[in-house]
């Protein structure tokens, strides 16, 4: 979107900011840049938001900011805006003065150069600025080049800019300031929403276009799986607020959520990577599951093989499923697993991903094959719990997932963790049952999960109206089965036509 007039929840924030330069005393602190040679945690002092409300009193910012260095934060973001977020500069200056060696971000709604030296004179370190204020037509608050002379402001006083991006059209439109720091929101300044797999999606744009550039995410983390998925798709930090404003141990907190995002950084799984991508690609991610043996393997991958042309880019088009819960009829042996894993190796675009119940024993299983790197990632079949599967608390998670919940009405579905959620039938089964989910259903959930992703009764008679529907994941298994866990190479090639047709189509 690139608006006349900027609309909605920031306008409504900038049309009631006053901005009037605060005249105050020569800055008496240090100027410390950040390092950002490691993790980089930017850990916010904030006391609510237009979307959360009130989040945390905070009596004591200086207090607060001293936890956040003691459990491993860069630098401390000071929300200065009074209206929405009920901050205030003297905050930063109170923050900064207690911590005199700290980083410290000023994170407010930048428009006017002289709020760059307020910011100095304050005792700010960095200075946010937002892509999103200047870009459009006839932009009210200069544009680009209002938004170029805030940036070489910034460095005129030894200050680091964060620029801040939502959208792909944002990353474009900062290009020519060559930003050493750039941050990119999940959530969108003009309606709050939040979009984990867009913004994920922007990271390889902004590597593409300012390699040397470093990237944080911002906005929606909320566990330490979140931190794990950022650092696993490479960004190079964080910016924190409200989960660590309103968790009981700031400190413990923000230590542990910066191992996570370490712990993702260090693990070599490129699952989210890819599927991310895939997921906000025309043609969307296929899986197709229930794989019981080799040749069955070989004969779905060549044909997801033949669907490459549709996924530039992609180093991983598809993927293969294989269920390890013995009271399925497609239910397959580890071993065997290793075996067609082994075959599948002369098909290197190819996922694999094992499918398990909710079941401790399945569990140790299937993060056994992940670690050995025989599967790619795990699907949680049959989520009932919000946050638990297996005897595992996913909010502690350090491996790749994504849950599967079985639903016939829209409150069956229910909080879930993971990036992106499965939606499956209900049946005896459980899964492959060849049922489908009522199409209302569907539509009533899309606002929710927002990445729709659909299993159950997928196939020849359905695929085009899901695709038509907004699906960007599709399942499929028991449609192109001759009989339970044998794929049929006939039904298989009709759907693939099918797929296609659509992707030459979305060109």
């Amino acid at each position: 979107m690139q608006p006349d007039a900027i609309p909605t929840i920031l306008k409504e924030i900038l049309d009631k900011k006053q901005v009037v330069a605060i005249h105050t005393n020569k800055r008496t602190t240090p100027l410390n840049p950040p390092i950002l040679d490691s993790t980089f945690v930017i850990a916010e002092i904030k006391r609510a938001s237009p979307s959360a409300g009130n989040i945390g009193t905070i009596p004591s910012p200086s207090n607060l900011a001293k936890e956040y260095l003691q459990g491993g934060a860069g630098a401390i973001s000071v929300l200065c805006e009074k209206d929405y977020f009920k901050g205030d500069l003297e905050d930063l200056r109170e923050v900064k003065t207690a911590n005199p060696n700290a980083c410290v971000l000023r994170k407010d709604f930048i428009t006017k150069v002289e709020q760059i030296k307020e910011a100095y004179d304050f005792g700010a370190d960095m200075v946010l600025l937002i892509a999103a204020v200047f870009i459009g037509e006839n932009n009210p608050y200069g544009g680009f080049k209002q938004l170029q002379a805030l940036y070489r402001e910034c460095l005129r006083f030894g200050l680091t800019p964060l620029v801040e991006v939502h959208n792909a059209l944002e990353v474009e439109f900062i290009k020519g300031l060559e930003a050493k720091l750039i941050g990119i929101n999940s959530r969108n300044l003009h309606t709050f929403v939040i979009d984990k797999i867009q913004a994920y999606c922007l990271l390889s744009q902004i590597q593409a276009q300012n390699p040397k550039s470093k990237v944080v995410f911002e906005s929606s983390l909320n566990c330490n799986f979140d931190g794990f998925v950022v650092g696993n798709l490479g960004f190079n930090g964080i910016l924190c607020g409200s989960y660590l404003v309103s968790h009981s141990t700031p400190k413990n907190a923000l230590k542990q959520l910066k191992s996570a995002i370490e712990c993702g950084q260090n693990s070599p799984n490129a699952f989210y990577q890819n599927v991310f991508r895939l997921l906000h690609s025309h043609l969307g991610f296929l899986k197709i599951c229930g794989i019981t043996s080799e040749q069955d393997a070989l004969m779905c991958a060549e044909a997801l093989q033949e669907l490459e042309s549709h996924y530039k880019g992609v180093r991983k088009i598809a993927a293969l499923g294989f269920i390890i819960e013995p009271k399925s009829p497609r239910f397959v042996e580890v071993e065997r697993i290793k075996g067609i894993a082994k075959a599948l190796e002369q098909f290197p675009k190819i996922l694999k991903v094992v499918v398990l119940k909710d079941d401790v024993e399945q569990m140790r299983i299937a993060r056994e094959l992940y670690k050995e790197g025989v599967v790619d990632a795990l699907q949680l079949h049959g989520v009932c719990k919000a946050g638990f599967f297996g005897g595992v608390e996913l909010r502690e998670a350090d491996f790749a997932f994504y849950e599967a919940w079985n639903v016939e009405r829209e409150e069956d579905l229910g909080e879930f963790v993971s990036p992106f959620v499965l939606l499956d039938s209900k049946s005896a089964l459980g899964g492959g049952s060849g049922q489908r989910i009522d199409g209302e259903v569907l539509e009533s959930l899309k606002a929710r999960v927002q990445t729709l992703c659909v299993a159950g009764g997928v196939g020849i008679e359905n695929v085009e109206s899901l695709m038509k529907l907004g699906a960007k994941m599709l399942d499929i298994n028991s449609s192109i089965e001759s009989k339970a866990g044998k794929k049929d190479s006939v039904k298989l090639q009709k759907l693939f036509a099918i797929l296609k047709k659509r992707g030459e189509m979305c060109v």
